[in-house]
């Protein structure tokens, strides 16, 4: 077809371009959601863990699985200050290092159990595809 047949047909053909009707602002004011004088919007802050060994044994263990299983045995290790106190954190008392510690602890749980989902989840995974293969090797399935 040519472009006289499509004219002829009703169509029309124009090298400008349309104004949107979303191209037009109906106000030059913010909406009421920008307006936040009254409840101003919520400060974000970087929570700052600790890095601990758990942390490691975990992220290395996707590239050898046993260290998984040095991770979860944190979770059986009671975290201790050091003995020598006076050379570990000299310029705290002794509250603010046993807040350190939990702080500490705390974040090597979390990292622990880590460990042991990981290790749990690529276990069974693991028996599901020997299960799967072993039956498929019988003819069971």
């Amino acid at each position: 077809m040519t472009a006289d047949a499509l004219t002829a047909a009703g169509y029309t053909f124009s090298t400008e371009t349309r104004e949107s009707r979303h191209d037009r602002r109906l106000s030059t004011e913010l909406p009421p959601y920008m307006e936040y004088e009254a409840s101003p919007p919520p400060e974000y802050t970087l929570k700052d863990e600790p890095v601990t060994l758990a942390m490691y044994l975990f992220k290395f263990g996707f590239l050898f699985p046993p260290f998984w299983i040095l991770g979860i045995f944190i979770l059986f290790s009671p975290l201790r200050a050091p003995d020598a106190a006076g050379e570990w954190l000299p310029d705290k008392t002794d509250a603010e290092k046993q807040v350190v510690v939990d702080r500490i602890r705390t974040a090597e749980m979390k990292w622990a159990r880590r460990c042991l989902v990981a290790l749990l989840v690529v276990t069974l995974f693991g028996i599901v595809a020997g299960v799967s293969i072993w039956a498929a090797v019988r003819g069971y399935l």
